[in-house]
C-alpha cells in the first residue's frame, strides 16, 4: 500500500512537470510572437514618420528651401507664407527630436532622420530663426516651440554652446 502511494505521487509530479514545461514553451512562443508584432509596429511607425517627412505635400518643399536658400530668414519672414511652411517642418522635426530625447525611438531608428535634421541645423537661417524664437520665448516666460530641435542642435554641436545665453549671437529680428 505504501509503495502504491509513492508511485502515484511520482506520476502526479511528472504530470505536473510536463504540464509546466508545456506552459513555459507556450509562454515563450507567445512572447516571441508579441515581440515580433511589436517590432513590426515600430517599423511601421518609423515608416509613417519618414513618409511624411520626405513625401508630404509641404515638408519637402520647406526642406528644399532650407537646403538651397541660405538667406530665407530675414525681416520679411514673419509676414510671409514661408513662416507657416517652415514652422510645419520644424514642428515635425522637433517631434522626432522629442521621440529621441524620450527614448521612444532608438538611436538606430533616429539615424533614418539624421540627415534631414542635420541639414536643417547647419543652416545659418535656421540658427538665426531658432535663436530669435528661443529668446523671444524666454522673454515671455514660456518654452520655445522647437525646444527639442534646439537641444539636439546644441548637443550635437551644430549650434553654438552659448546659443541660449548669448543675446547678441545673431541679428535680433523679434521683439525681445
Amino acid at each position: 500500500m505504501n509503495m502504491y502511494l509513492c508511485i502515484n505521487l511520482t506520476t502526479d509530479n511528472w504530470l505536473t512537470i510536463i504540464s509546466l514545461v508545456f506552459v513555459a514553451v507556450g509562454g515563450i512562443f507567445i512572447y516571441l510572437q508579441w515581440h515580433k508584432s511589436l517590432k513590426t509596429r515600430r517599423a511601421e511607425f518609423i515608416n509613417q514618420i519618414l513618409e511624411k517627412l520626405r513625401f508630404d505635400e509641404d515638408l519637402p518643399k520647406s526642406m528644399y528651401i532650407i537646403d538651397y536658400n541660405q538667406g530665407w530668414y530675414d525681416g520679411s519672414f514673419h509676414t510671409s507664407d514661408l513662416e507657416i511652411s517652415i514652422d510645419k517642418l520644424f514642428s515635425y522635426v522637433d517631434y522626432i527630436c522629442y521621440l529621441k530625447a524620450t527614448r521612444n525611438i532608438s538611436s538606430t531608428e533616429f539615424k533614418i532622420f539624421q540627415y534631414e535634421i542635420k541639414r536643417i541645423c547647419v543652416s545659418d537661417s535656421t540658427k538665426n530663426y531658432l535663436w530669435n524664437l528661443y529668446h523671444f520665448s524666454m522673454k515671455n516666460e514660456t518654452t520655445c516651440s522647437f525646444q527639442y530641435l534646439i537641444d539636439y542642435g546644441i548637443d550635437c554641436k551644430l549650434f553654438s554652446n552659448d546659443f541660449k545665453k548669448n543675446k547678441s549671437l545673431y541679428p535680433k529680428t523679434l521683439n525681445f
